[in-house]
């Protein structure tokens, strides 16, 4: 642990791809979450001024529902609900994707914040034997099953906006708290373009294609909305013509242990003696261990615990007291659950560990996006 280079900041090791240090020793995604969040406080109020104007504008279209939440039971996506539903009062639409991994925890919480607020419901399921070969054919191309789910859970809410006419979708998420998304080299486009590459000349094709179909407007209506916060325009201003799709964190945010006070009292949600992160998810540790196979000197929770320092909500001491514990434990032993699903799709464990070690995403990612994501995260106003 002594022998890794850290950020004098948070706990990012220099095997982390995409990172550098200033003359500080302080990492670039540190201070990139400095020049967006540095000044919160004295815009908080603007902020919280332009999500009430999106709602209102939402609700003045006088569609069938105002808003649309993706909702997984996690505490983010219960937040949302919450505040859309119960403390604006608005013609709410839920929608949940069940990849056949939702957790039971997460059901009862979805179960309890419907039963506590006025909002309709939707489960949105895919076929089960269908979506094991689906995952099969993006572990053995990429490493990496999460963005066929994530292409899942997108159709879903794309389904939605459009046999209902929503105008506004709003996420559980903000760049304040995506603590992977934001590092280069370790996730990938998430969008329709990718999903459709991965699975090309495959039989997963002819069964998915359609999870992909209008892939070109809907990434038109994000490259809008994206323009609109790269120059500074209200999203209201579109959403007459264009659905909007904002992650609620850019607009309104309070530390997590706020939000879990809130619901518990206000949407009977629990985290049944588990972890507040994740736990909508049966294979939610995947992804982070698939993370340790690619990086050295990182554990399942380096990005979370350095996520979390930088809001202020944990130190660097205690973040490094917590990565040395875990250090020292076998924590490269692969989840339980990575194992039943490679059992279930017939993937030998170290095909797996060798495409994630190897594999390489961006080849599936189509240029013109990534280059949109870059002008994007690089001009965004707050």
């Amino acid at each position: 642990m002594d022998n890794i280079k850290r950020c004098n900041r948070c706990i990012l090791p220099d095997s982390v791809p995409g990172i550098s240090f200033d003359n500080e020793g302080i990492c670039n995604y540190c201070r990139e979450y400095e020049r967006n969040f540095s000044i919160w406080n004295q815009i908080a109020e603007k902020k919280e001024k332009e999500f009430g104007e999106l709602l209102e504008r939402a609700r003045k279209l006088k569609r069938t529902y105002d808003c649309l939440i993706p909702l997984s039971g996690g505490k983010d996506s219960t937040y949302a609900l919450y505040l859309c539903s119960k403390f604006y009062g608005l013609r709410t639409l839920a929608v949940t994707f069940d990849n056949g991994f939702l957790t039971e925890p997460a059901k009862k919480n979805i179960e309890n914040a419907l039963s506590n607020c006025n909002a309709d419901h939707i489960y949105y399921t895919l076929n089960r034997a269908r979506t094991q070969e689906l995952f099969r054919i993006f572990i053995l191309r990429t490493g990496d099953f999460c963005n066929a789910c994530m292409r899942g859970i997108n159709f879903s809410i794309e389904i939605m906006v459009k046999n209902f006419n929503i105008p506004l979708v709003i996420k559980g998420s903000g760049r304040r708290v995506q603590y992977v998304s934001q590092i280069k080299g370790v996730t990938s486009l998430n969008t329709p373009a990718y999903f459709t590459n991965v699975i090309k000349d495959t039989e997963s094709e002819k069964e998915f294609k359609y999870l992909s179909r209008g892939k070109n407007n809907q990434e038109f209506h994000k490259i809008a909305g994206g323009l609109c916060d790269i120059l500074g325009i209200s999203r209201a201003f579109l959403m007459k013509y264009v659905p909007q799709y904002v992650g609620l964190y850019d607009y309104i945010y309070k530390p997590f242990p706020e939000i879990v006070e809130i619901i518990s009292k206000e949407m009977g949600w629990r985290d049944y003696a588990g972890s507040t992160e994740h736990l909508d998810c049966e294979l939610h540790d995947v992804p982070f261990y698939k993370d340790t196979l690619r990086i050295e000197g990182i554990t399942k929770h380096t990005f979370h615990r350095s996520g979390l320092i930088r809001q202020g909500l944990l130190t660097r001491n205690e973040a490094l007291m917590e990565e040395e514990k875990e250090l020292q434990l076998n924590f490269k032993n692969p989840p339980v659950e990575l194992m039943k699903l490679l059992d279930k799709i017939h993937v030998d464990f170290e095909v797996y560990k060798n495409t994630v070690i190897s594999s390489d995403k961006s080849i599936y990612e189509p240029n013109i996006q990534k280059f949109a994501r870059e002008i994007y995260h690089k001009f965004r106003k707050f």
